[in-house]
């Protein structure tokens, strides 16, 4: 009886192959997405000083609270 060999894969590839079928997101525009759901959650307590949690707050439309 013969089992079908497989080849393993980097993570650089298996990362890449999760981005190109869409499994996982990157980029800035991501990164602002995930910033702006934090802080809408979260509130300013997640956030080093007042200045990042309203830029943050201003990606998504809003101030900080």
């Amino acid at each position: 009886m013969t089992f079908p060999t497989t080849t393993p894969t980097t993570d650089t590839e298996r990362v890449l192959g999760q981005i190109e079928r869409g499994e996982i997101r990157c980029g800035r525009d991501a990164a602002r997405e995930i910033a702006a759901q934090h802080q809408e959650a979260y509130g300013n307590a997640v956030w080093p000083d007042s200045a990042w949690a309203n830029a943050v707050a201003a990606l998504n439309g809003g101030a900080a609270r």
